[in-house]
């Protein structure tokens, strides 16, 4: 009985000896690894990478990588990986290394199986700030496969993509050395890996025209048909409105801008839409501190009461607005537009009153003759609709008389807290409308308001 006792024992302990022998050094490792959450293993990636204007035939990543079995792959090449688990999102990176191929780190548990959900994306053009983070630019290509597969078993995963440009491009033709200042397309401008999501911004985008006469490709998406893609340059500016045809996901596309001979006898401006609202901005160019558009018009109660969540359809001007109302208003519009507007400092307001570099010195903004450009207190009792003077050199309307106008500089003596104003308004005599009058008051234009003070927007490109 002792001796078959001790056979069964040792028979146990062979046993044992064979389930632990059974087990390799990778698997130990991983079972490591897991107890960790971080995991790190080769990985096998079957697919391709389909650059701009390639069919998917070509098998090829911008002409040149193909799949993994390729050479072409680069060393330090990261594919970004969410491998699902059931309802868990696992967040990887893999590398490439031509000596040893591709490997991934993950955190978490990989689900068990074959054809499994992942996401996999490729970047060019992108910094690497982190493992968490990756920073994009208007030049940055982004590759994707949002329906991308995995396999994983006893420690071998495979990943199967078809990674295709998740934007659309875009360039523009010009005269060497213009520079081109775009709107009205989304860029990405980050993604963060371990929660699969990206950032974007509608700022407006400024790139120069090269010796080959195009501009550097933008790669973007339009965030829906109803915007405008504008584009402005140093006396021009150009707008058309999107389609859903007219920059998909994927496709290439150039655009011409206005030449000298096309735009001389037409004003032109940057159409900007919000609350429904259509106003336009003039490029003024020339002034030391840099390029900037002003509003044709001053704001205008359409536009003030839209965006303040009030139906309006008057082309009066807004005014009897506080500083502090007004600061409320352009942070709402700013939200809405994704754009930078704010008001003028003085020496913006003063340069673009005087004509900017187009300026004749006309006393006034655009005429010698105050009734020409301006509803002064020798023509009229009250505010007037805008446009219904002449405009001065620029194209800009009102910038003499009608309503006074705001801007961000405070009194140089910071006159109980005044911001200066100019312009004059519709009680002003001709001796207060000039480009240069400054118009401040002793009291503390943050939270009161007055009529015939209003407003006119710039918008910064940045």
């Amino acid at each position: 009985m002792k001796q078959a006792r001790m056979i069964i024992l040792k028979l146990m302990a062979m046993a044992i000896a064979l389930v632990m022998g059974s087990c390799s050094s990778d698997v130990l490792s991983d079972m490591g690894q897991e107890s960790q959450g971080k995991h790190t293993t080769k990985m096998e990636f079957v697919g391709k990478v389909i650059g701009f204007d390639q069919q998917v035939s070509t098998n090829a990543k911008m002409q040149s990588r193909a799949a993994s079995s390729s050479t072409s792959w680069n060393d330090g090449d990261k594919i970004y990986i969410a491998f699902y688990n059931g309802s868990n999102i696992i967040p990887g990176e893999a590398t490439y290394n031509s000596t040893s191929g591709w490997s991934v780190s993950y955190d978490g548990d990989l689900a068990t199986g074959s054809n499994l959900k992942c996401e996999a994306r490729f970047f060019v053009n992108a910094t690497f700030t982190s493992s968490s983070l990756v920073s994009l630019n208007s030049n940055s290509e982004i590759y994707e496969d949002l329906n991308a597969t995995y396999a994983y078993s006893n420690g071998s995963l495979t990943v199967t993509a078809t990674l295709s440009p998740k934007t659309g491009r875009i360039r523009f033709t010009g005269k060497q050395g213009e520079k081109i200042y775009t709107t009205g397309i989304s860029v990405y401008t980050t993604f963060a890996p371990a929660i699969n999501t990206f950032s974007t911004s509608n700022a407006m985008i400024t790139s120069t025209v090269a010796s080959n006469g195009s501009t550097p490709y933008i790669y973007g998406y339009f965030t829906d048909d109803d915007r405008s893609l504008g584009l402005v340059g140093s006396d021009y500016a150009f707008t058309r409105t999107c389609t859903s045809s007219m920059f998909n996901t994927g496709e290439s596309g150039y655009m011409a801008i206005p030449s000298e001979a096309s735009h001389n006898n037409w004003r032109s401006g940057l159409y900007v839409k919000a609350s429904g609202v259509e106003f336009k901005m003039i490029p003024v160019a020339g002034l030391e501190s840099g390029f900037f558009l002003m509003a044709e018009t001053e704001t205008t109660e359409a536009l003030y009461k839209s965006v303040n969540g009030t139906s309006s359809t008057s082309q009066l001007p807004v005014d009897a607005v506080s500083y502090s109302e007004i600061s409320s208003f352009i942070e709402k519009l700013n939200n809405e537009t994704k754009l930078n507007f704010s008001l003028p400092s003085a020496e913006q307001w003063k340069y673009a009153a005087k004509g900017g570099n187009k300026s004749q010195n006309y006393t006034y903004s655009g005429s010698n003759i105050p009734g020409d450009v301006a509803w002064y207190a020798a023509n009229c009792t009250s505010k007037q609709k805008v446009k219904t003077k002449a405009p001065n050199e620029l194209g800009i309307y009102d910038m003499s008389g009608n309503v006074d106008e705001f801007t961000n500089t405070l009194h140089q003596n910071n006159y109980y807290g005044s911001f200066e104003r100019y312009g004059g308004s519709y009680g002003s005599s001709s001796s207060g409308i000039g480009n240069t009058d400054r118009i401040y008051t002793n009291t503390d234009y943050q939270t009161s308001s007055y009529n015939g003070s209003g407003f006119r927007l710039i918008l910064t490109c940045k």
